[in-house]
């Protein structure tokens, strides 16, 4: 296995992205999307990066890459991005030269590099995924067949539907209150794995809701020996 899977928490963390096409697009809502604080380096960008900058949602830095760029030295806010060593540098450019350029300045500063023209050369790569709440899936082929992955997600989302999202609430909130009512390590694991289990999933299934919520706190209750059930989801 040449990768290491990993789920990152980019909230407030700088990430660049060199290039403003299509694939730099999908790369900046992406990271918007985990919370990320994200910079574009390119003299030409898409309508929606356009506006994504106009409205202060990324720094915008419409030019050709330059060295040092990706500690922000060339900034034009230079006072607020100054020394700030980005987490994840995306290189999507169609230039060889900016690539490999980029690559070498991420080496230099310690930062993690992808670029989708070859993984191989790079540091890490992007799965396809798709989320439903808390619930992210995330399907790889280490670089063989990004097609296949695609293929793979939509299949995964057609059994992995929306009904997971006030599932994993009720685990979440449920969680809580197993660690908080259940001192004993081993009994608390016991119930945990209950609580993972089809016979849940099932009264979430089945509507109407607020009823199936009901009945799975009901046995929360009842398992964990308390006498009021968790925060409704």
């Amino acid at each position: 296995m040449r990768y290491y899977p990993i789920f990152l928490d980019l909230r407030g963390r700088r990430c660049i992205v060199v290039g403003g096409g299509r694939v730099a697009e999908r790369k900046v809502r992406a990271l918007l999307r985990a919370g990320a604080s994200v910079r574009v380096i390119s003299p030409a960008v898409t309508p929606r990066l356009a506006l994504l900058a106009g409205r202060k949602k990324i720094d915008l830095t419409r030019r050709a890459y330059r060295s040092g760029d990706l500690e922000g030295l060339a900034s034009a806010r230079a006072e607020t991005s100054r020394g700030v060593r980005p987490t994840l540098v995306f290189a999507v450019t169609d230039d060889p030269v900016t690539q490999k350029a980029v690559r070498k300045d991420a080496e230099k500063i310690g930062a993690l590099v992808n670029a989708a023209d070859d993984a191989r050369e790079f540091d890490f790569i992007v799965p396809a995924t798709f989320a439903q709440g808390d619930l992210l899936v995330a399907i790889s082929t280490s670089g063989a067949s990004p097609a296949l992955a695609r293929r793979l997600r939509q299949k995964l989302q057609l059994t992995l539907g929306r009904e997971y999202r006030g599932y994993l609430q009720f685990l979440r909130e449920a969680r809580k209150m197993v660690k908080k009512s259940v001192p004993d390590e081993a009994r608390r694991a016991k119930i945990l794995r209950q609580l993972a289990g089809a016979s849940v999933m099932d009264w979430l299934w089945k509507g109407p809701r607020r009823h199936s919520a009901h009945e799975a706190e009901k046995w929360l209750a009842k398992v964990t020996g308390t006498e009021s059930g968790i925060q409704k989801c």
